[in-house]
């Protein structure tokens, strides 16, 4: 049973009807070819007048945007285009037939239900009915392969965003020469050293780079690895002979050739074969715009521009098939000349593989029994043995005599296929690095919760993937503290700074409580994955640097302390002496008490006890201070038997008290030593000065001899007393 055709999407409304060609199964004059051509053209084509309607809309165009030829003709163009961009797209239609610019590229579109498409759009002026001058477009359905094309982005990404988190410049090579990877590091040093744009992207032929430099003239004076040698060298490696080389070499950039210096090496036992390397690519990217004529030749032209191969293929009534059109696309697709294609209508049969054959013959003898358009993908080979992948598409239409005409497109998709397979294996290959990389990462959401981490973070911070995941770093159970011990706010952590910012945070210092105590210390970058201008999610990789820290932190310990005692020693006395000196000058509000404290008669310990009893007495001395002084106080050991303490926000009636309170303890609380001969007791007092930093004192020395003074005045009134310098004048 026949099915009922459409009307003519290229005839006009009722009330300006131009009467339509019939189809025909010979081959027609020029303007009747012109028009079936359009009109079964398998991508969408419309004429647009001067002032933005539709003249002409062939079914792919009705079929591609979701309306009706009747609701397009007589409408303007922009009805298809998103409200925000109606008034530019049609100033820019005027300015097109004005010849002020051109009118192709990807755009995205609107179909009648609300959807939108990615679509390649092309378009050329033509002579209209009315002397005025028309725009003919033509539009391909792209949304697929931008599709794909996000789907190897984001798979891309994930590594991407590993190896920038790396401080090395890294490039990767496949066994050819061709960048598979190239880390932040890398392109920036390119940028740095004024090398052409593009020469950093990955797919470019590093080789090839090597190999143009190679066969540039050189300077008669060039210093470095002649660049012949590289490219040598380089192959050596990329062939697994050599395991690695450093040398210069020559590289052309927009101000002329410069040497570089390049570290290359084989990845051993990779598979497939890889190759590390710090350089850039160029790539060019070029732009063609097609010159098209009126009339026949402007349209046979757009055929030959429309990607792929154009075709009619014509069956007779009596079942004999043969193809009666073919674009010049033809060539460069199979390897064929449109016109050994039109003589030998088996000669497309034969390139498709074995394989394929039978479910090709399948689809088309469905297609003919049901009377309905067909669209397969199948592998050919050409004739010089390379291998593609093929989209078919044709559409039938009755012509005359019982005859029916197919008018489809061959596409090649192999580069689709390829990008699928790549995704496939850049997802595995990512995975694999995610997996085995020796520094801890962690991928948190847009919200900040941790959705992944791989098994060195779980092992730097002794937690299971299970235990960190829906984590935030807000949570407070992490219990991180910065490098002074000071908690570290989770709204600090660098991954939420680099979410709210948008940016990377490089070389925090954090320290994590491990639940089964102690604290492991880490070195933290942050970088967050932005998508459209918008973070989505955010990664940070950190390395483990306990070692480093606590060894740090002892020498610093050891650096301002005293060894007997414990507590400070007179460098780090000196250096918050004359913190709290510049406070008090500076600040009307702030007051700082000095105790100087001086043992009584303690060479008499040394002499009838020896000196173990003497360093027994001054740790005991110590350990009381210690335990009568608050946290913010400084104990320190400025002298054989003498000690200062520095008491902040202090008076002089309140250290006076202090100073009492450590006089009569010491006196009630004798010291204790285990001697050769048994356990003695050691009784201990103390004579003390007691002073203030003044505003006025002209240096530090001042405060610290009233404090001096003031404890020889003690000593001279019979020692084990506390004194309290006059303030002067």
């Amino acid at each position: 049973m026949r099915r009922s055709q459409a009307p003519r999407a290229t005839m006009q409304r009722k009330t300006d009807r131009t009467p339509s060609m019939p189809p025909d199964a010979t081959m027609p004059g020029a303007d009747s070819l012109i028009d079936q051509i359009i009109d079964r053209a398998p991508v969408g084509m419309a004429v647009i007048a001067a002032d933005g309607r539709y003249r002409r809309v062939n079914p792919a165009y009705c079929c591609l945007y979701g309306y009706t030829a009747d609701a397009l003709l007589g409408s303007l163009f922009t009805r298809v285009i998103p409200p925000e961009r109606q008034a530019r797209a049609l100033a820019g239609h005027q300015a097109f037939l004005a010849g002020q610019q051109a009118m192709e590229g990807e755009i995205d579109v609107r179909r009648s239900d609300g959807s939108v498409l990615n679509v390649l759009l092309k378009s050329v002026r033509m002579p209209g009915p009315d002397g005025q001058t028309q725009r003919l477009v033509y539009v391909v359905d792209i949304t697929e392969r931008a599709r794909i094309e996000r789907a190897l982005q984001a798979s891309q990404l994930f590594l991407q965003s590993v190896l920038d988190g790396l401080p090395a410049h890294v490039c990767v090579l496949g066994e050819h020469g061709t960048v598979v990877a190239a880390n932040r590091a890398w392109r920036a040093f390119g940028d740095r050293n004024g090398t052409l744009p593009g020469r950093s992207s990955v797919g470019s032929n590093y080789l090839a780079v090597c190999d143009q430099a190679a066969r540039a003239p050189q300077p008669a004076a060039a210093a470095g690895t002649p660049p012949g040698e590289v490219a040598a060298q380089l192959r050596a490696v990329l062939a697994g002979a050599s395991d690695g080389f450093q040398a210069e070499y020559p590289c052309d950039t927009v101000d002329g050739p410069k040497w570089f210096l390049a570290r290359i090496s084989r990845i051993a036992g990779s598979q497939p074969p890889r190759t590390v390397v710090a350089h850039d690519d160029i790539s060019a990217l070029k732009q063609a715009q097609d010159t098209l004529r009126d009339g026949q030749a402007l349209l046979l032209d757009m055929a030959a521009s429309i990607p792929g191969a154009m075709f009619r293929l014509l069956r007779q009534a009596g079942g004999h098939w043969c193809f009666t059109y073919f674009s010049p696309g033809l060539l460069p697709l199979f390897g064929l000349t449109p016109a050994e294609a039109c003589a030998d209508i088996r000669a497309l049969g034969r390139a498709i593989l074995a394989e394929d054959r039978t479910a090709h013959d399948a689809t088309i003898r469905a297609a003919v029994a049901a009377g309905r358009a067909f669209e397969q993908e199948y592998r050919i080979r050409t004739a010089d043995g390379a291998l593609k992948w093929v989209h078919a598409t044709a559409t039938p239409q009755a012509g005359q005599a019982g005859a029916t005409v197919w008018t489809g497109l061959l596409t090649d998709i192999s580069a689709r296929k390829q990008l699928e397979s790549v995704v496939r294996d850049s997802e595995e290959r990512y995975r694999t690095l995610f997996e085995t990389v020796a520094q801890g990462v962690v991928y948190q959401d847009a919200a900040g919760r941790i959705t992944s981490a791989n098994p060195a973070a779980q092992r730097i911070l002794g937690l299971t993937l299970a235990q960190m995941m829906g984590r935030e770093s807000v949570d407070p159970r992490w219990q991180a503290v910065r490098e002074d011990g000071s908690p570290f706010p989770g709204d600090d952590h660098p991954a939420m700074v680099a979410l709210r910012g948008g940016a990377p945070v490089r070389q925090v210092v954090m320290g994590v409580r491990a639940p089964g105590g102690g604290c492991t210390w880490l070195l933290v970058n942050a970088t967050p994955v932005l998508r459209g201008g918008v973070v989505q999610e955010v990664y940070s990789s950190f390395e483990d640097i306990t070692e480093r820290v606590l060894l740090s932190q002892e020498l610093k310990l050891q650096a301002s302390t005293d060894d007997l005692t414990g507590v400070a020693n007179r460098r780090s006395l000196m250096q918050r002496l004359a913190l709290e000196f510049d406070r008090v000058q500076h600040l009307p509000a702030h007051r700082c008490a000095l105790l100087a404290v001086d043992l009584d008669l303690f060479k008499q310990v040394n002499d009838r006890h020896g000196h173990a009893a003497g360093d027994t007495v001054l740790q005991h001395v110590a350990t009381l201070m210690r335990n009568l002084t608050r946290q913010h106080d400084l104990v320190a050991r400025s002298g054989g038997e003498e000690f200062t303490l520095l008491l902040p926000d202090t008076g002089a009636d309140e250290a006076a008290a202090l100073a009492e309170r450590l006089r009569a303890g010491l006196q009630a609380q004798p010291a204790r030593h285990a001697g050769p001969t048994g356990d003695m007791t050691l009784p201990v007092t103390v004579s003390v000065g007691v002073s203030l930093i003044l505003p006025g004192d002209a240096s530090l020395d001042a405060a610290l001899a009233r404090a001096d003074a003031a404890l020889y005045q003690a000593k001279a009134d019979g020692r084990n007393r506390v004194c309290v310098a006059p303030l002067p004048g």
